[in-house]
């Protein structure tokens, strides 16, 4: 669902104007939307693939009503400063970039890496993870 949202965000911030969307940040319009949308978890690659399906099949209109609700609600107070929890993705791609003095930076698209996982940063204390 993470993903599909991420995805939603940054298609209807390209319809915004410039000015306005550099007020505002992917993440917490993300997390705005996220919390209106079901969690759909998975503990396997094939597990994850159906919940990726599901969600696009059965939730599109829901997220994208999410996205457009978290837009608008993001938008009500656009100079409210706030602490990231996560740096944006591509912030991170464009420091790699830079010190590696590449231009370009590939993306995965293989298992979910978005910035949401928290099994993918925090292992649990036993130091295996957690199944979802």
């Amino acid at each position: 669902m993470e993903d599909l949202v991420a995805e939603e965000v940054r298609s209807q911030m390209a319809l915004l104007s410039p000015r306005l969307t550099q007020y505002i940040q992917r993440s917490e319009v993300e997390t705005y939307a996220l919390n209106r949308l079901p969690t759909l978890y998975a503990s396997s690659r094939e597990g994850w693939l159906h919940q990726q399906k599901c969600a696009r099949d059965e939730y599109q209109v829901k997220i994208k009503t999410a996205v457009r609700q978290a837009l608008a609600a993001v938008q009500r107070d656009p100079l409210r400063s706030t602490t990231p929890l996560f740096q944006e993705k591509e912030d991170v791609m464009a420091e790699n970039a830079i010190r590696s003095n590449t231009a370009e930076v590939e993306t995965t698209k293989e298992l979910p890496s978005h910035p949401y996982y928290w099994q993918q940063k925090h292992p649990s204390p036993s130091g295996q993870r957690s199944a979802r």
